[in-house]
């Protein structure tokens, strides 16, 4: 679902978002329709994730319900993260600092291992490849294991950094660092990436 489209879910999230919570009355009289549509609208937003409520006490009546935005329902809205981690990182380029992006992401690298320490230890070679295929999925990167002859094909056809990693190649380093600490392997080797303009990054993993 994209903010965009002249419907009423969307103009009750729009309604949302610029005003922060609203009771359905509110949303009814802003949008001159009926309490009951309002409300049916609303289930279906709070269903669906983009939206819950909250009671909100008050000194005389009833308590009210309010609603808004989850996490979920602010991400419908544009957001510039990556346009922004660009341009931070071009500017650390330029200032001749270029060591330093390549210590950040071998900091948060080091930080996502740690981060999964709990899930990975004491688990077995392919019992990690599992929780790794189930993270990448979770991330969004369409991941793809196969075993042939010993060796293990990691594929992803998605890369949710594309845009910075195709300025930045320290990403794609350490996103290969992050397989290999991962899953504790000998040796991971990058047959193609995305970065570079392949159709997908395919990893060949080796654990001895």
């Amino acid at each position: 679902m994209h903010v965009g489209e002249n419907s009423t879910k969307e103009e009750i999230l729009r309604l949302i978002k610029t005003t922060g919570k609203l009771s359905i009355l509110e949303m009814a009289r802003e949008l001159g329709i009926t309490e009951m549509a309002v409300r049916k609208h609303i289930q279906a937003l709070e269903k669906d994730g983009f939206i819950r409520s909250a009671i909100q006490r008050q000194t005389k009546g009833r308590p009210s319900k309010l609603y808004q935005l989850t996490a979920k329902g602010e991400d419908l809205f544009p957001k510039k993260y990556k346009q922004l981690s660009v341009e931070l990182l071009t500017e650390l380029k330029s200032m001749g600092q270029g060591h330093l992006i390549t210590e950040l992401f071998s900091r948060r690298k080091n930080r996502l291992v740690q981060q999964y320490e709990i899930q990975t230890a004491g688990k077995s070679f392919s019992e990690k490849l599992q929780v790794l295929e189930d993270l990448l999925l979770l991330e969004g990167f369409m991941p793809e294991l196969l075993i042939e002859e010993g060796q293990v094909h990691l594929k992803e056809f998605n890369c949710p950094y594309i845009e910075t990693a195709e300025e930045f190649k320290q990403i794609c380093r350490s996103e290969k660092e992050f397989i290999k600490d991962f899953l504790s392997a000998d040796h991971v080797d990058i047959k193609s990436c995305m970065a570079a303009g392949d159709g997908c990054c395919h990893y060949i993993i080796k654990q001895d």
